[in-house]
């Protein structure tokens, strides 16, 4: 008896000093790379949500249990406190290998090396180790096995309940915590353009066309690959006008050329490339134009009468049709540096998008602007962040601040907006700012959030165009066309 008493003993100071080595190993690692903690915790599925409360809850509990298993006197608490926390560690990885639509990265410090199945192995090991020390040290096993009966299901019931409430607050009360899911974007192809001025205008059958700032009237063309390469150039039927700002976009059959300083408009087909004009100087002047029908174009124009922007739509038919949609720009500072933003189209669903560079809204309709709702990018900056100032010898408003942008570009296609963010989010590392720009993806059929991606540049050049078609994001980074893969299944797949 002697004998077998000292091999209690032993097994339980080893079953002991070994949760003390790992939860001392663990929380030590943790709080030497917080930051990066974070960040992995910020990439669960399970837990995106809650990565302050959980970063510093497990930190502290590691080190308390640890101390715990230490003192004969708090022994049988402490390994029933480990027990609990390796059953909810467990529960973690089962629903991440069995039940997320990803895996995030694995856990670094003591499990760096190991993959989700080895770190299930590990922790089930652990698990039988608590059940061996509860049983040697206790003197009443009928409590225990009672105790054990609790707290086994208790664990999965919060864990699966951690799982539910993140993804909900992720995806609809989003606590500006970005999530990057591996595999849903790659880069694909990149080819080298002749200079750094282009922009995407639009694509047709397996075609993506660009066009160019400092020589709008030539055209470039791209298979979907990024193989072959076309060039066209645009003949119109008038060319006398004081162009400043064309623009050149292209819905299919038709490329159109709008420059709404004349303000004139162009159309053509995409078969013989000679555009005819569609709408005569008449006074419609408008800073941005976006096709959103054959015969129709939906504009942004500043109200004459109080020089605010307002949105628009020109129709077209036996004659110009022009109607004005004034409520749908909210105003906050002037209502006009306030109000910019960037407008998309999204050919398949037939919605029209408009973004604001300096608030965290934008707003889905359909093509002849009726309002379908209003939405939120993730950051929390509701209010633009600027002030103005007015000249009246020039009569001129400016900006007497410099503007914080919140959203810089965007992109719409088969319901899904692309928005190129310029926030930072919450325990994301800062060190992928400099090496790429982040693309928040958000889903106006379900009006949520649902992922964010990277597109990197090319030495200091950043993202300066985006175009979304089909499974392909065309991305133009400096003098660089690049093509992205989305694995629109795990974009679009949530729980």
């Amino acid at each position: 008896m002697k004998l077998n008493a000292t091999f209690r003993t032993v097994l339980l100071e080893s079953i002991c000093l070994l949760y003390v080595i790992l939860f001392v190993y663990a929380a030590v690692s943790k709080l030497l790379e917080f930051d990066n903690f974070q960040a992995q915790l910020g990439q669960s599925p399970l837990l995106s949500a809650f990565t302050g409360f959980v970063s510093y809850s497990v930190l502290g509990l590691e080190l308390i249990v640890a101390l715990l298993v230490c003192f004969p006197k708090t022994r049988y608490i402490g390994l029933l406190s480990a027990l609990s926390l390796m059953v909810l560690f467990t529960a973690y990885i089962v629903i991440i290998l069995n039940y997320s639509y990803f895996v995030p990265c694995s856990c670094g410090g003591i499990l760096e090396s190991l993959g989700w199945k080895e770190h299930l192995v590990f922790n089930v090991g652990f698990v039988i180790l608590a059940l061996m020390g509860l049983l040697l040290a206790t003197t009443n096993v009928r409590r225990t096995i009672f105790q054990l009966i609790i707290v086994f299901p208790t664990c999965i019931v919060f864990m699966v309940g951690l799982y539910i409430a993140s993804e909900r607050a992720m995806h609809r009360e989003n606590p500006f915590i970005r999530r990057f899911v591996e595999g849903s974007a790659f880069k694909t192809d990149e080819v080298q353009l002749i200079n750094n001025s282009h922009y995407l205008a639009g694509s047709d059958n397996g075609t993506v066309f660009l066009a160019d700032h400092l020589a709008p009237m030539y055209i470039t063309a791209f298979d979907t690959l990024l193989k072959t390469k076309k060039q066209f150039k645009i003949e119109l039927e008038r060319d006398d006008f004081p162009f400043q700002t064309v623009q050149m976009k292209v819905l299919p059959p038709f490329f159109y050329l709008t420059d709404g300083t004349v303000p004139v408009i162009y159309r053509g087909l995409l078969d013989d490339w000679k555009g005819k004009i569609l709408m005569e100087p008449n006074g419609y002047y408008f800073s941005k134009a976006e096709i959103t029908a054959p015969n129709t174009i939906v504009f942004r124009a500043q109200n004459s009468n109080n020089g605010e922007n307002v949105l628009g739509t020109f129709q077209f038919g036996d004659s110009l049709h022009v109607s004005y949609a004034p409520n749908l720009l909210q105003k906050q500072v002037d209502g006009f540096f306030d109000t910019d933003g960037t407008m998309a189209f999204d050919p398949m669903m037939k919605k029209f998008a408009y973004t604001y560079y300096y608030r965290n809204q934008f707003m889905v309709s359909d093509p002849n602007l009726k309002l379908d709702y209003r939405g939120k990018t993730i950051d929390t900056i509701s209010h633009v962040n600027f002030k103005t100032a007015y000249i009246k010898a020039t009569k001129e408003r400016k900006m007497a601040s410099p503007p914080l942008t919140v959203n810089q570009l965007t992109a719409f296609s088969n319901g899904l907006l692309f928005v190129n963010s310029k926030i930072v989010g919450r325990y994301e590392p800062k060190e992928m700012w400099q090496e790429a720009s982040v693309v928040d993806i958000y889903d106006t059929h379900n009006y949520s959030y649902l992922s964010s991606i990277y597109i990197y540049h090319v030495g200091k050049a950043r993202l300066q165009s985006m175009y979304v078609v089909g499974d392909n994001l065309y991305a133009i980074i400096g003098s660089y066309l690049h093509r992205y893969h989305l694995n629109t299944n795990l974009i679009r797949k949530k729980t």
